[in-house]
């Protein structure tokens, strides 16, 4: 397996999580119960943290053998100021 095809699996974990998280979210809204509401929000915050890990893993294993474009060298820096002496 690829990291290319690792990263689809993530995708379709991240998709499934989305997908339980909009569940609890719509059964949140039609409990008139707010007992019942605290704890679909409960058990919704640990998947959206999930969700977003998963996503970002998916991403990053999705691009992972792309090169990127070297920096220059001294790009970046500033000139330096002269010193008083």
């Amino acid at each position: 397996m690829t990291l290319y095809e690792l990263s689809l699996e993530y995708a379709q974990t991240a998709a499934d999580l989305r997908r339980r998280i909009v569940e609890l979210e719509q059964a949140g809204r039609e409990s008139a119960d707010e007992e019942r509401r605290r704890q679909l929000e409960g058990r919704a915050r640990p998947l959206r943290s999930m969700y977003r890990d998963v996503r970002a893993v998916a991403r990053h294993l999705e691009h992972y053998y792309e090169k990127h474009t070297p920096r220059q060298a001294g790009a970046n820096i500033s000139p330096r100021r002269k010193r008083r002496t």
